[in-house]
């Protein structure tokens, strides 16, 4: 998301779908349950960036 938003990347949501193909899951995929929130080190609010990244990269 960060090559797409600061450098307009075009091919960020081709990297997207190699790294949710390999393995990992999609940014939808996220229950929303609040876990990574309570660890976070950058105190990022990481539930409402998932929306966005599942937004932009999968529809």
């Amino acid at each position: 998301m960060n090559a797409h938003e600061v450098f307009h990347d075009w091919n960020s949501g081709m990297y997207y779908g190699i790294v949710t193909h390999g393995g990992h899951g999609k940014a939808s995929a996220c229950i929303r349950c609040g876990k990574c929130e309570k660890v976070r080190p950058q105190h990022l609010p990481i539930r409402e960036l998932l929306k966005t990244v599942a937004k932009t990269f999968e529809g």
